[in-house]
């Protein structure tokens, strides 16, 4: 070998040693993506094979048509360092712009995941057959969209949702037994995401729970926050830019303005349904003056459903103003005692007087604030949750969580009634 080529093999290790010792350095967490060969054709036949079977229901947002199990997959081998691979089936997970939702191996390295060997995708076709998938979500939203017609047992099929099961139900009962796991606001979910966490002031995650274990409220206001909330001299505000709803908002409001008028009240209604004008692009100058001027707000959700609370009460909550709720939760779950008023449980003639003689009595109307001296409201982000169903797809123990689906998601008669397209 002449002494020309074995220095060119020197310098060539030598730069191949010092790039190793700089990847040790920054200690990124990189992990390489192989991808299985696909034979020419192979995705296409399986996706009309698909398409083939799929017999569109009588119900405008199923399809009769689900996965069947293939016993005689051989599930492949696999390093405990080896990628889990979530295919997103559905469309609705495809036009977020939240970047949790952006594809590949990112989103769990910027959240710091304990687990990081998970990689997300849209595409049904980066792998040679869906049943290579450790895991595919389907979204509630476009759960009418066809659905695999084979599945391996290894597979972990989960649903997924942030829109009301009143919005959306899912009725037949084929689905009962079919998902392994739930990802929704439902506390009860396999993995639950409530639109917002409670924190304790020393920074840990206080709920919501099923059950919650409250403190007691002991603190009394300071002077300066008692001195802002009796500047305020309007009564109520509702930002809502959804008219027409399933849970009837709409109707309580206007019997409620009814009932104020008696007290020369009424409630000042911004956005699309109403005359007041709060532009989006600039929310912080409208919540500000929900701390400044008004007495109460409005978290009026848009169907009556279980555990369904979703980040409007953060308004009224986060801006020292009297959340006024109505759902079909058990609010004991998200709000401390004493800190609300559930207009589902008085008439529109009993909630009117409430907020007027409370508007009226200043001391009562302080104990109202009191969890602040023990809580924090903060709206949730996925990062934790897709930290958790990493962790999930990596322990082989974890159970699959198979149920009466249909019962647990809707709510009673939603499968009666025909679901209105305006929410």
């Amino acid at each position: 070998m002449s002494q020309i080529l074995k220095a060119v093999l020197f310098a060539a290790y030598v730069a191949l040693l010092i790039q190793f010792l700089k990847l040790l350095r920054t200690q990124q967490k990189v992990i390489e993506i192989e991808y299985i060969g696909r034979p020419p054709g192979s995705y296409k036949k399986i996706m009309r094979e698909i398409k083939k079977i799929t017999v569109k229901s009588k119900s405008k947002y199923q399809y009769e048509q689900i996965s069947v199990f293939d016993k005689t997959f051989e599930k492949p081998l696999r390093l405990p360092t080896d990628l889990r691979y979530i295919l997103k089936w559905t469309q609705a997970m495809t036009h977020y712009s939240n970047p949790d939702f952006i594809n590949g191996q990112r989103p769990f390295l910027d959240h710091d995941c304990p687990f990081y060997n998970c990689f997300m995708t849209n595409d049904k076709s980066l792998l040679q057959d869906p049943r290579y998938f450790d895991a595919i979500l389907f979204d509630v939203e476009n759960n009418w969209d066809y659905h695999p017609n084979i599945r391996a047992l290894h597979q972990k099929y989960i649903f997924t949702a942030s829109e009301p099961a009143g919005l959306f139900p899912v009725c037949e009962s084929l689905y009962n037994n079919y998902y392994n796991w739930t990802w929704s606001y439902k506390l009860d979910s396999t993995i639950p995401q409530p639109f917002f966490n409670i924190y304790f002031k020393n920074g840990t995650i206080a709920g919501p729970q099923l059950k919650m274990q409250w403190l007691e409220n002991s603190y009394s206001l300071s002077r300066h926050i008692k001195s802002k909330l009796k500047r305020k001299t309007k009564l109520a505000a509702w930002f809502v830019s959804h008219c027409k709803t399933k849970s009837k908002r709409e109707n309580l409001v206007s019997d409620l303005n009814k009932y104020l008028e008696m007290y020369n009240f009424t409630i000042d209604i911004y956005g699309l349904c109403g005359k007041h004008a709060c532009p989006k692009d600039d929310m912080n100058t409208c919540l500000e003056m929900l701390q400044t001027d008004y007495y109460f707000y409005l978290a009026f959700e848009n169907s009556l459903d279980e555990d369904y609370v979703t980040e409007k009460v953060l308004n009224a909550l986060n801006y020292y103003t009297v959340p006024i709720v109505y759902g079909g939760a058990d609010y004991s779950r998200f709000l401390p005692p004493d800190s609300y008023i559930d207009a589902k449980k008085m008439t529109p003639a009993a909630l009117a007087s409430l907020m007027y003689e409370i508007s009226k009595d200043p001391a009562t109307y302080f104990t109202y604030f009191a969890w602040h001296h023990n809580y924090n409201y903060k709206a949730n982000s996925l990062g934790s949750h897709l930290c958790r169903l990493c962790e999930m797809l990596n322990d082989s123990h974890q159970p699959s969580e198979l149920r009466n689906f249909t019962q647990w998601w809707n709510t009673e008669g939603n499968c009666e009634e025909k679901v209105s397209d305006e929410w």
